[in-house]
């Protein structure tokens, strides 16, 4: 029998719940040698992925996910999402939704490769005063 099923449980699990869990659960999620690839950087070891989540979740004030039913081929899934987060310094504090997807490989019931996609600039850019009006404006130019 597959561990996929258990690994997506408790990465939904964990995510589902982001700002309420503490980076040493991760090692009940990611393998040792895991990587974390994302639009800020690339993360490898749990060491390093549990030190830039402490970062991540330095200040936030709320950080959930939402996880819409996974694709399974084998050792990998995918998954969308929309994060739901808020930071007293960003947009005023409101609560925010970022849509994005996960593409994870899986070895020995662990998360040895997550792979994240989504727009650092409608994430954070976007709402920093002077940058998110030069992003805004990009984007805007791009659509039209």
């Amino acid at each position: 029998m597959s561990a996929m099923p258990s690994v997506i449980n408790r990465f939904i699990d964990y995510y589902a719940e982001l700002d309420n869990q503490p980076p040493s659960a991760l090692a009940g999620l990611y393998d040792a040698q895991a990587a974390l690839i994302d639009p800020f950087g690339e993360h490898r070891g749990l060491f390093a992925i549990q030190r830039y989540f402490t970062h991540l979740l330095t200040n936030v004030e709320h950080c959930r996910f939402v996880i819409d039913a996974p694709v399974c081929d084998g050792h990998r899934f995918a998954l969308t999402w929309t994060m739901n987060w808020s930071h007293p310094r960003i947009a005023g504090g409101e609560t925010l939704a970022l849509p994005g997807c996960s593409i994870v490989d899986v070895a020995n019931d662990r998360v040895v490769l997550q792979r994240d996609y989504y727009d650092a600039g409608e994430m954070i850019y976007e709402h920093l005063p002077l940058l998110g009006w030069a992003v805004r404006s990009v984007k805007r130019r791009v659509r039209s």
